[in-house]
């Protein structure tokens, strides 16, 4: 009988964002790959009660042989070549902690996989992108001509160290747009997400439709959200100073700015990319409580919540495709022309709708 509790390699790569390759060599303690890595890698091996490494002492678990050989024989013959996929974010662990970029990464690796690349997990605050001759040298190393960028949250660009690179290379970026360098890149429609998911309350009967977003992630995405919220007002009737106001720029911990905004705005739906807003409104008056919530990005873990998937696994998917076919046809260095590809969301019912239910 197989034992469902038994740790393997596949789980530990999920449960730390990273990939089954990364995690299989940091378990061997390979030079390759960053030392803070392979530490994290191996401590959580040790809390999980699966190691490798008899150098450290371990145990190692009985499976590892198997599934070692199926690592290395797998599809052997049909390898193409190394691309990296590497987090931008101000924190190592993001990809983990984010659902978002977690999907996009978990879709990239995958498809990559499939597409017979392997992929190397980078992130960009490891000490080698702070030295362009060691940074041109590791990827000569490794044999890789392909980056996928996720991550990016405030800035859309990139350290300077990576145009040592750029000669020899394919970029993506997934999620937002890069602009410095400008590449491709594959995200979210996030303006037709915005769009549909406004006409949508509208459709449903909500007459007055607010939106709370960050100024900052805004930004990130060129306004595209809110920009599109105000258009779905305005094309319902709605005059443009008006439609403004319905629009409160998140800031985190200041539940009193926001319930002051509820009831000078007085929205009956609220579309948000905060969750947090939620447990706001349930310490609020009872009448406050009555606001019904959608999510613009929503994800399997946000229970109850209707609002829009952003279909971020696809994101991951069709980048590895793009990065991929330009890197079979040696489309290396920065594009004559740069492409964006666009993922459109699906809407997603949920008991947010009723805010005597969910909120209760």
């Amino acid at each position: 009988m197989v034992n469902r509790n038994r740790v393997t390699i596949a789980i530990l790569a999920k449960d730390l964002g990273l990939g089954k390759a990364t995690v299989s060599l940091a378990l061997r303690d390979d030079p390759r790959i960053r030392k803070q890595t392979r530490e994290r890698v191996q401590q959580h091996a040790d809390k999980r009660g699966y190691t490798t490494n008899p150098k450290r002492g371990y145990t190692t678990n009985p499976m590892v042989a198997h599934v070692m050989s199926q690592l290395r024989s797998a599809k052997v013959s049909d390898y193409r070549a190394t691309v990296a996929l590497i987090n931008v974010a101000p924190r190592e662990d993001a990809i983990r902690s984010n659902l978002a970029f977690r999907a996009m990464a978990d879709g990239f690796r995958k498809r990559a996989a499939e597409l017979s690349y392997g992929v190397d997990d980078l992130w960009i605050g490891d000490e080698i992108f702070g030295n362009p001759e060691r940074l041109k040298k590791v990827f000569h190393t490794r044999k890789i001509e392909g980056m996928a960028f996720v991550g990016m949250t405030e800035r859309a660009h990139l350290p300077d160290s990576v145009q040592a690179v750029l000669s020899r290379s394919v970029f993506v970026g997934l999620g937002v747009r890069l602009t410095q360098p400008l590449v491709h890149c594959c995200a979210n429609n996030h303006y037709s997400t915005s769009l549909l998911a406004t006409q949508k309350l509208l459709a449903n009967g909500f007459s007055r439709v607010g939106l709370v977003k960050s100024l900052a992630s805004d930004r990130a995405l060129d306004g595209r959200i809110s920009m599109a919220f105000r258009r779905g007002l305005e094309d319902a009737g709605w005059r443009e100073e008006n439609a403004r106001a319905m629009i409160w720029r998140f800031q985190a911990n200041d539940a009193v700015g926001f319930l002051k905004w509820c009831e000078e705005a007085k929205p009956e739906v609220i579309l948000t990319m905060h969750a947090e807003v939620a447990g706001w409104l349930k310490s609020a008056p009872g009448g406050t409580r009555k606001i019904a919530l959608a999510h613009l990005d929503w994800n399997p873990g946000l229970e109850g919540w209707a609002g829009m998937n952003q279909r971020n696994d696809k994101v991951g998917s069709f980048g590895a495709e793009m990065l991929t076919a330009h890197l079979a046809r040696r489309d290396l260095g920065l594009p004559e022309a740069v492409k964006t590809m666009l993922v459109e969301s699906e809407w997603v019912e949920g008991k947010s709708l009723q805010p005597d239910q969910f909120l209760a």
